[in-house]
């Protein structure tokens, strides 16, 4: 019944919940973090193309920080969206306190303006998308993680 009174049946998510900067423009970093696997998305310089990269592994904060250090020098990083996996209900759980932790030490690490946005219901849109693609395009995507990055960091900009 809303389609059809023009407006979108998606939930509506609100924009970004934490910055400790605003991110002007150039290329931009999107983190899906978890436990196991970091799901990574790069965008241009204009923030128009979203390309996902390979995840990460997450062997470990050091590690992870490395690796995406790394990535910010061989991309010219500008600056980075994460992913805050909120409850349904909106409340913070044990996901979003690791996420937050994470940011808190890429804060720490790396003289970026972090942005963190709510994921809620990426990693379920990136499975079901991941499902219906072809070979030849998970292998574009590279991972349903890197894919949940690419999504994210699309909200971010069209939000913004």
């Amino acid at each position: 019944m809303a389609a059809a009174r023009g407006r979108s049946s998606r939930l509506e998510l609100p924009g970004a919940l934490w910055s400790n900067g605003p991110v002007k423009s150039g290329r931009l970093l999107a983190l899906d973090y978890g436990a196991r696997k970091v799901g990574i998305a790069l965008c241009d310089e204009m923030g128009i193309a979203v390309q996902p990269a390979p995840a990460l592994a997450n062997k470990g904060r050091r590690d992870l920080v490395a690796r995406i250090r790394r990535l910010v020098e061989q991309y010219g990083i500008e600056g980075v969206v994460i992913g805050l996996p909120l409850n349904m209900d909106g409340t913070a759980g044990e996901s979003a306190a690791e996420a937050r932790k994470f940011m808190q030490t890429l804060e720490a690490e790396l003289n970026l303006p972090l942005t963190a946005i709510d994921e809620r219901l990426t990693t379920v849109e990136a499975a079901e998308l991941w499902k219906k693609m072809s070979p030849r395009r998970q292998k574009k995507y590279r991972s349903v993680d890197s894919l949940a990055a690419a999504l994210i960091l699309q909200r971010y900009l069209d939000e913004k």
